[in-house]
């Protein structure tokens, strides 16, 4: 009997230390933060994209141009990009909501063509495959795919599979076999090698979603995974000056006019210069502009950075700092389960933002 007690707690502290890894400590540094906060101007609209599917144009895919129209309603997602292998026999289901596009090998790399034409360094930090690895140039005019969640389970193979066998331990309370995936994500790690290689291209997010299973006895049946669920997972929250359409939401992108959302926690991300003038994620700001942020999600701790460097850490709701330094600002937000003094536990990212560049004046 004492054996099984024994099992008993040593199964309760193995999901305990995986439900609420990773562990870090982290110290605040508000000095300069105000809670001062100006509401995003109404002009400036945000828009839901999703980037980097399969359909049955994959080899290694089932989902239908129906399943995709479905799941875009019941999350409100605005803008689709399909990406299907070697392919774009999407475009004879295209609208004006969802584009075709292409993920393909080159002799540099895995690459993605947005609606076949803007190119994304596909899976950058994914280095099992030889034909993942990018052995290009990391030009200016390309997209990072900066978090990819296939790319997370394979950073590290033995601690998914054993989340994996916890989430199925907790299953009958979560409901959800891929509960907490985002903490898996070695954000700070994937920064430092951009930083390193590509430091100047914009970032996207990208779903790389493939429904490896489904049962269509009826017009949309259950999927395994699906567009339903995996369009939460991870999301391009868009910003532009009024009403987009497909040239200008490939622009937009272009121009990094945006932010990557985990598990639908958004926020808001801008910047005015003293003249008042606004300013969006991705663009060139005057030195001494004011950037302004909202999240209103509990739990999270907030970290602006400069050229990858923490400067700022809060868990202000809404704060606003000022641009001092030449180069490149952005932020990471976290979500954690809770904290004793400086320790914060199951701290994993929710947001990444794209760049203010700040130049002299």
């Amino acid at each position: 009997m004492s054996i099984i007690y024994i099992l008993i707690a040593a199964l309760i502290v193995f999901i305990l230390i995986l439900e609420f890894r990773p562990v870090r400590r982290l110290n605040l540094n508000e000095n300069g933060v105000s809670g001062e906060y100006k509401k995003l101007p109404n002009n400036i609209k945000k828009y839901k994209v999703i980037a980097h599917i399969h359909t049955q144009f994959s080899f290694d895919s089932l989902g239908k141009p129906s399943d995709i129209k479905k799941a875009m309603e019941e999350n409100d997602i605005d803008f689709v990009f399909v990406t299907d292998h070697n392919n774009m026999d999407y475009k004879y289901f295209e609208n004006d909501r969802v584009f075709a596009g292409i993920e393909k090998n080159t002799p540099d790399g895995r690459m993605l063509l947005l609606a076949g034409e803007l190119p994304v360094i596909s899976h950058p930090h994914n280095f099992e495959f030889e034909h993942y690895k990018w052995k290009g140039e990391f030009k200016k005019e390309y997209l990072y795919e900066a978090i990819v969640p296939k790319d997370a389970f394979v950073w590290n193979k033995k601690l998914a599979v054993a989340v994996l066998f916890k989430n199925l331990l907790i299953y009958p309370l979560t409901r959800r076999l891929v509960h907490k995936w985002n903490s898996f994500i070695p954000l700070e790690e994937w920064m430092k090698l951009y930083f390193k290689r590509a430091r100047g291209e914009n970032l996207i997010g990208g779903l790389d979603l493939h429904i490896k299973l489904v049962y269509q006895e009826h017009t949309h049946g259950p999927m395994i995974p699906s567009y339903r669920d995996g369009f939460k997972w991870l999301r391009n929250i868009v910003y532009s000056r009024g009403e987009v359409e497909r040239n200008s939401l490939l622009e937009r992108l272009r121009n990094g006019n945006l932010y990557i959302s985990i598990n639908e926690v958004e926020g808001e991300f801008f910047a005015t210069d003293k003249e008042g003038n606004v300013y969006l994620l991705g663009e060139n700001v005057p030195e001494e502009s004011v950037l302004y942020c909202k999240v209103t999600k509990r739990k999270t701790v907030k970290i602006v950075k400069h050229e990858n460097i923490p400067v700022y850490v809060t868990a202000k709701d809404k704060f606003s700092i000022s641009l001092k330094d030449k180069g490149y600002y952005h932020l990471e937000v976290y979500e954690y389960d809770f904290k004793v003094g400086n320790i914060y536990f199951g701290l994993r990212p929710v947001i990444l933002t794209n760049f203010f560049k700040v130049e002299e004046k």
